[in-house]
């Protein structure tokens, strides 16, 4: 549970540095001007509203992923030797929450990477070295493949939930056949 709440934390901190690197050097320079409207690199418009986008949602998802595993923490689903519908309803949440949130990380990215690709990249580093010092465009995008790597961190940890859900349900149905049987042993 403790390691489930930190991927939810990271997943909302991934959201707060999703804009950084490239991504970052291509929204601070004039090839975007969010007041006037005026576009000097073509595409720099739309990719400047998906990492937006991604940042805004990631961090929105984090919280509720955060709110998901405290569910579980005060329904007791960590420490609990038996299960009861509540326990069964936090697990589906936060399995349902994590699956949800990695196939949106995994289109906004790769909505963001089609929309880096249609940027030429040397127009933007000649804009951009033209308002700041020359050689401070270093290109980077290492926030994308790691969106990749925090869905398939979501994705493990939702098989997690589940496999100690039915886990949960063979212990506890062992259990019941100890008692039935008049054998009176602690089971884990």
């Amino acid at each position: 549970m403790l390691v489930s709440l930190i991927i939810a934390a990271l997943t909302a901190v991934y959201g707060l540095i999703f804009c950084n690197g490239t991504i970052f050097q291509l929204q601070n320079s004039d090839m975007y001007d969010a007041k006037t409207d005026v576009e000097s690199l073509a595409g720099a418009r739309d990719f400047f509203f998906a990492t937006q986008g991604v940042s805004d949602t990631m961090l929105i998802l984090g919280i509720v992923l955060i709110l998901g595993v405290c569910l579980n923490y005060i329904m007791g689903s960590q420490s609990r030797r038996k299960y009861y519908v509540t326990n069964y309803v936090a697990t589906g949440i936060i399995v349902a929450i994590q699956i949800v949130t990695a196939i949106v990380v995994i289109a906004m990215v790769v909505n963001c990477q089609g929309l880096l690709a249609k940027i030429n990249l040397e127009e933007a580093k000649s804009i951009y070295e033209s308002i700041y010092p020359v050689g401070s465009w270093k290109y980077s995008v290492w926030t994308m493949p790691l969106g990749f790597c925090l869905a398939g961190v979501l994705i493990l940890n939702a098989i997690g939930f589940i496999l100690n859900l039915v886990w949960k349900i063979k212990l506890m149905q062992g259990e019941k056949r100890l008692l039935e049987n008049g054998a009176v042993k602690e089971v884990a």
